[in-house]
């Protein structure tokens, strides 16, 4: 065999092997049973976490401005009256703005 000979056989060779690499890295392993149930289970208990804190700090908030409004009612029942006349009047008109914005904002990103 000649000195080319070697080297085209080598090369293919090489690129057999890579061809080889490049097939088992396309080809990702399909996890197994007991390997699906185990990532089932920790995202459960991810979102089961999540939804515990969500919770725990929605009610320490809720509990915060309910005891905010009663102290303001009790103490001081004029500007509780204030407060909520003011949100009864501004709060349609947020409202509108955020809309008007929203639907300004849906437009742009059809267009």
């Amino acid at each position: 065999m000649s000195q080319q000979d070697k080297r085209e056989k080598e090369l293919l060779t090489k690129l057999h092997k890579d061809w080889q690499q490049l097939d088992e890295l396309g080809s990702p392993p399909i996890p197994t049973a007991h390997q699906m149930q185990e990532q089932l289970h920790l995202a459960k208990s991810a979102k089961r976490k999540a939804f515990q804190k969500e919770l725990s700090i929605f009610v320490i908030t809720a509990l915060i401005l309910l005891t905010a409004f009663t102290t303001a009612m009790l103490q001081a029942p004029m500007l509780f009256i204030i407060i909520q006349v003011s949100a009864f009047v501004l709060a349609p008109i947020i409202l509108y703005f955020l809309q008007k914005n929203k639907a300004k904002q849906e437009g742009s990103i059809l267009s």
